[in-house]
C-alpha cells in the first residue's frame, strides 16, 4: 500500500482532530494573508500622493491632514481659509494686519497655486484653481494638458485622465454635478460643467480631479444652501507654495501665529507619515509572525500527540518491512495533505470574507486592484504555512528514529 494511501486512511480514521487542525491552520493562513494584503493596500494609498510644492497652507487641522487633503485628495470637503493671504503672497506685497503692524518678508515665494474643493462628481473631486496648476514643479508628475485648454469661462472644467477614461468623457461634453460645502450634507442644485480640456496621465491624485476656475468654484460654493462665512465667496481650501528654504521659519511664524490658517511643510509631513505607517507595518508584521508561530505550534502539538498514540502502529509497519525513511515520508505526507487542504480552505475563507473586511477597513483606502490586493498572496502565506508544517514534522520524525521496535512490540498486550 502506498504512503499516500496510508496517510489518507490515517487522517480519515482521525477525522475530527484532522479537521480541527486543518481549520485552525486555514484560519491562520487566511488571517495572515488578509493582514499582508491590507498592508499592501494601505501603502498603495500613498502612491498617488502628488510631489508638488514645498509647503501647503490650509485651515488648522494638522499637518498630515493638510498634506493628504491637498496632495492626495483625501477626506471630505475641508474647512475654508480666506483668499486675501493667498493674493498678497502671490502679488509679493507687504502684509499688514488690523493692528497696523506689518510683516517683513523673510521668504521668497517662487510659485503658488490655489485649490478650492467644492464637491464630488461620482468618486472624483471638484477643485477650483487657476492656470498656475499647469506650471507646477516637478513637471514630470504635474498636471499638463493633453487636449483642449484650461477653463476660461464660468461653467467650464478641465478633467484628469482617470476621470476621462473611467467615464468615457471627451472635450466638449457636459457633466452635471452638485456643489458641497464644509460641515454640511446638503448639496446645491445640479449645474452643468462643460469639459474644455483633459490632462495627461500622471499616476498621481491629479488624475482624479475635475478642475474649474476659481470663479466657477466660488460661485457654486456661495450658492450652496447653508453657506456662510465672514469672507463671503472669497475662500480657498488650500494653496500650495514653492518657497526658498531659508524662509520656512519666517513663513511659519506668519501663517501659524498671525492668521486662522496653518502651514504644513511637505517633506516634514511626508517623513511623519512614513514614521506612522512604518510603525503600523512593524505591528502588522509582528502579528503575522505570532499567527504563523501559533499555527506551527498547533500542528506540532497535534503531530506529537499522534506520535505518542501510534508508536505501536509505526513499530508494526517497521516489522512488516517499512524503513525509517518510508515512515518519515509517511509523517511528512500527512503533514503536506493537511497543509494543502488548509490552503484551499483558507483561500475559500478569504474569498468569502474579503468584501466584509474591505467594507470595515475604512473609506480612505484605495479601491482594490490586482496590484494592491494581489490574489497570489494566499500562495505566499500558504508556502510559509507548508514550511511551518515541515518544521512541525521534525520532532515526530526524531522520535521515530529513536524508537526501539523490539521493546515496543514486546509491550503489546
Amino acid at each position: 500500500m502506498s504512503l499516500l494511501r496510508l496517510s489518507y486512511l490515517y487522517l480519515k480514521r482521525h477525522l475530527l482532530t484532522s479537521a480541527i487542525t486543518v481549520l485552525s491552520l486555514a484560519i491562520a493562513i487566511a488571517a495572515v494573508t488578509v493582514l499582508l494584503k491590507l498592508e499592501v493596500l494601505s501603502h498603495s494609498r500613498f502612491d498617488t500622493l502628488a510631489p508638488q510644492g514645498d509647503a501647503i497652507v490650509g485651515a488648522k487641522s494638522g499637518g498630515i491632514d493638510i498634506l493628504l487633503g491637498a496632495l492626495n485628495f483625501e477626506g471630505e470637503v475641508p474647512n475654508y481659509i480666506p483668499q486675501n493671504l493667498y493674493e498678497t503672497l502671490k502679488a509679493k506685497k507687504d502684509i499688514s494686519f488690523e493692528d497696523q503692524s506689518k510683516f517683513q518678508n523673510g521668504f521668497t515665494v517662487s510659485h503658488i497655486t490655489p485649490l478650492l474643493f467644492f464637491g464630488k462628481y461620482k468618486d472624483f473631486k471638484l477643485v477650483g484653481t487657476d492656470e498656475s496648476l499647469l506650471s507646477m514643479t516637478p513637471s514630470d508628475s504635474a498636471p499638463q494638458l493633453q487636449d483642449g485648454q484650461f477653463p476660461q469661462n464660468p461653467g467650464e472644467a478641465l478633467i484628469g485622465s482617470q476621470v476621462a477614461h473611467s467615464q468615457s468623457l471627451t472635450v466638449g461634453q457636459n457633466i452635471y454635478t452638485h456643489a458641497e460645502i464644509y460641515g454640511s450634507n446638503i448639496a446645491s442644485a445640479a449645474f452643468p460643467l462643460k469639459i474644455t480640456g483633459i490632462l495627461k496621465p500622471t499616476g498621481k491624485s491629479w488624475d482624479k480631479g475635475i478642475f474649474t476656475n476659481l470663479t466657477t468654484a466660488q460661485a457654486a460654493v456661495a450658492a450652496t444652501p447653508g453657506y456662510q462665512t465672514i469672507w463671503g465667496p472669497r475662500v480657498l481650501s488650500y494653496f500650495i507654495l514653492n518657497i526658498s528654504p531659508d524662509g520656512q521659519d519666517s513663513l511659519a511664524s506668519l501663517i501659524n501665529q498671525r492668521t486662522v490658517s496653518q502651514i504644513a511643510f511637505v517633506e516634514q509631513e511626508k517623513t511623519r507619515l512614513q514614521e506612522l505607517s512604518g510603525s503600523n507595518q512593524t505591528l502588522q508584521l509582528l502579528i503575522v509572525g505570532i499567527l504563523l508561530l501559533t499555527s506551527t505550534l498547533t500542528v506540532l502539538a497535534v503531530f506529537y500527540t499522534r506520535m505518542e498514540g501510534r508508536t505501536v502502529e509505526l513499530a508494526v509497519l517497521r516489522a512488516l518491512g517499512r524503513s525509517r525513511a518510508e515512515l518519515t515520508g509517511l509523517l511528512i505526507t500527512e503533514g503536506l495533505m493537511m497543509g494543502f487542504s488548509a490552503i484551499i480552505l483558507a483561500a475559500l475563507l478569504e474569498f468569502i470574507l474579503n468584501p466584509i473586511i474591505l467594507s470595515t477597513a475604512g473609506g480612505n483606502l484605495p479601491a482594490p486592484t490586482a496590484s494592491n490586493w494581489p490574489w497570489w498572496m494566499i500562495l505566499v502565506t500558504g508556502a510559509f504555512a507548508i514550511f511551518a508544517v515541515m518544521i512541525a514534522s521534525l520532532p515526530p520524525v526524531w522520535r521515530l528514529f529513536r524508537q526501539d521496535i523490539h521493546s515496543t512490540l514486546r509491550n503489546i498486550h
